[in-house]
């Protein structure tokens, strides 16, 4: 798989984008502001435990697939820091206190974990963000129900987490990662996860996620398949699916074309 680096500037002007920017409905957007408030210090946290390994790695494709990979994970930080400002500016005045409090846990993980475990977790968190690109990239619904000036950041994003879905696994076989920690950082993860996956007191929204169209609830079966001690990300073939939006964005007509800086 190509993992190239696109330098996207969005510059999102904050007087155009809603403060309920996913279908006007609070619940939901506040999930998703949740996740962009993750994704700066989250993806540094992936950038180091991958480049922790670095020179550990023999096959020189892999080793060209983990400089694409840090250098989309490292401009998915500065945009997604760009709009986290932005919801400051809506009101959400905690975030902030949110990314400084992630900063200081991520710190606590890395003298608590090995460097072997914490490239175990980039692997887990990774399949999270997998499913839910691979299910914005699919899903119309999903997808028309993001405001169409933050429409743009999302659908970057979920396009090159599936470009480098299997990087940090690859990495973690290629080190000899094993299964029993594989999968044991895999629901400790999913354990750290859990306040985002609960439903909160908004009706709409919660059953949205959960029950019809039921978004969150259909990451099940994907979910479990990583416990299968075969699993692999490319298991689920998504060649044709990024072609398409390979071209939908950056494409000779591609939306966000001319967002590429030089």
């Amino acid at each position: 798989m190509d993992i190239p680096r696109r330098n996207v500037e969005l510059a999102l002007d904050p007087t155009t984008v809603p403060r309920d920017w996913l279908d006007g409905d609070a619940y939901q957007t506040t999930f998703m502001n949740a996740l962009s408030l993750l994704f700066p210090e989250g993806e540094q946290f992936f950038v180091k435990s991958v480049k922790a390994m670095q020179d550990r790695i023999t096959d020189p494709e892999l080793r060209r697939e983990v400089v694409g990979f840090i250098g989309q994970e490292a401009t998915h930080g500065r945009e997604h820091r760009a709009f986290n400002e932005l919801l400051v500016g809506h009101g959400f005045a905690e975030a902030p206190r949110i990314d400084l409090g992630l900063k200081r846990f991520l710190q606590r993980v890395r003298k608590v974990l090995s460097p072997q475990s914490q490239l175990a977790t980039t692997a887990a968190l990774e399949h999270f963000t997998a499913m839910l690109a691979e299910q914005l990239l699919r899903d119309a619904r999903m997808r028309n129900a993001i405001h169409e000036t933050v429409r743009p950041l999302w659908m970057w994003h979920a396009l090159e987490e599936s470009e480098h879905k299997a990087v940090a696994f690859d990495v973690y076989r290629a080190i000899g990662g094993g299964y029993a920690r594989r999968a044991t950082m895999m629901v400790l993860t999913t354990a750290t996860r859990g306040v985002l996956w609960k439903p909160w007191r908004w009706l709409r929204g919660a059953t949205r996620m959960y029950i019809y169209p039921g978004f969150l609830v259909r990451h099940l079966p994907a979910y479990l398949a990583y416990f299968r001690p075969g699993f692999h990300p490319n298991d689920r073939d998504t060649t044709a699916l990024l072609a398409t939006w390979r071209d939908e964005l950056f494409g000779p007509n591609g939306v966000l074309r001319e967002k590429l800086a030089a």
